[in-house]
């Protein structure tokens, strides 16, 4: 056994020299808020995974490990909280919030979609654990468009693939498959939509984002594995400005790298710590109404907010 010990040692300091490396080519920028401390109190945090917004911008709703959605304010205030279904499994782990202010949430393995009123009351939600239409296996992350349909992610059991619903929740068709080939998937775990409906998916474990139009058909894809700007590791969600700039949480780089809505690479920011500026792992990313950039910062246990990008940048500086 002692040969298996030291393998198991020799693996942890080579997965150490890796994280600290992570992001290392991108800059800092200086946060304009950090907030968040562990645990599982009213407005504390374990390992948060996701944020959004109310229409109107007054309200921050987060979730984390703790299967519950906390709401909060901007400027990281602790509002109210109420509790998702309860799962030993895991916990949900991506949301978006429609025009009318209900909240949707990827009640990962659950297997099911939650919509919620802003007061918290659960309004209705689908879905089982299965590979069917309307079925989910791992269900990641939510959101609408421009005609509140509803679009999904997932993977597990080599069921990766894309869903879309009407406003009711019944399945209209489904895309994609398990792999690394077009139109094909592997752990996709965030998704947005732009102005003109188009649909990108944070496909992470094909170090890739692929974008879908409205008709669900394969428009382009963009980035390639690596730690140098531009390129992307382990993507693990995908944010749009007004602009329709994308913003992407790269777990595996421990940055967000921003590109324009043709696929051209702008900037990042970030790198592999605890001090403000850098990220443990960060698995989400959202903006405010003012554009300022809102990370959950996962194994860090907090959030941090970065001030917008100036706008009209549309090339890499």
């Amino acid at each position: 056994m002692r040969w298996l010990y030291s393998l198991l040692i020799f693996s942890a300091v080579l997965g150490a020299v890796a994280w600290a490396r992570h992001g290392a080519h991108a800059p800092l920028r200086e946060p304009a808020l950090v907030f968040g401390r562990a645990g599982e109190h009213d407005g504390e945090l374990h390992m948060p995974r996701e944020v959004g917004f109310s229409p109107d911008g007054r309200q921050m709703y987060l979730l984390d490990r703790s299967q519950r959605l906390q709401v909060f304010s901007p400027e990281g205030e602790f509002l109210r909280l109420w509790a998702t279904p309860y799962c030993k499994l895991g916990n949900p782990r991506g949301l978006a919030v429609d025009p009318a202010g209900r909240i949707y949430v990827a009640d990962t393995h659950n297997s099911e979609v939650l919509v919620y009123s802003p007061e918290g009351a659960l309004l209705r939600k689908w879905g089982r654990r299965g590979k069917k239409s309307g079925e989910f296996i791992c269900v990641t992350d939510v959101a609408v468009d421009s005609h509140g349909s509803v679009w999904t992610c997932e993977y597990g059991e080599y069921n990766d693939r894309i869903q879309k619903f009407d406003p009711a929740g019944k399945p209209l068709w489904s895309y994609g498959t398990f792999g690394t080939g077009r139109a094909q998937f592997s752990r996709p775990q965030g998704i947005a939509i732009d102005k003109r409906d188009y649909v990108y998916i944070a496909d992470a474990v094909n170090h890739r984002i692929q974008v879908l139009t409205p008709e669900g058909d394969l428009d382009h894809t963009l980035g390639e594995v690596g730690t140098e700007p531009g390129k992307l590791r382990y993507p693990y969600d995908v944010a749009l400005d007004d602009q329709d700039r994308l913003y992407i949480a790269e777990y595996g780089n421990n940055r967000v790298s921003v590109f324009s809505p043709e696929g051209r690479f702008i900037t990042c920011f970030g790198s592999a710590g605890r001090a403000p500026g850098q990220f443990n792992h960060p698995w989400g990313v959202s903006l405010d109404h003012h554009g300022a950039i809102y990370v959950a910062d996962t194994m860090n246990y907090r959030i941090q907010k970065f001030p917008a990008l100036d706008r009209g940048v549309m090339a890499a500086h």
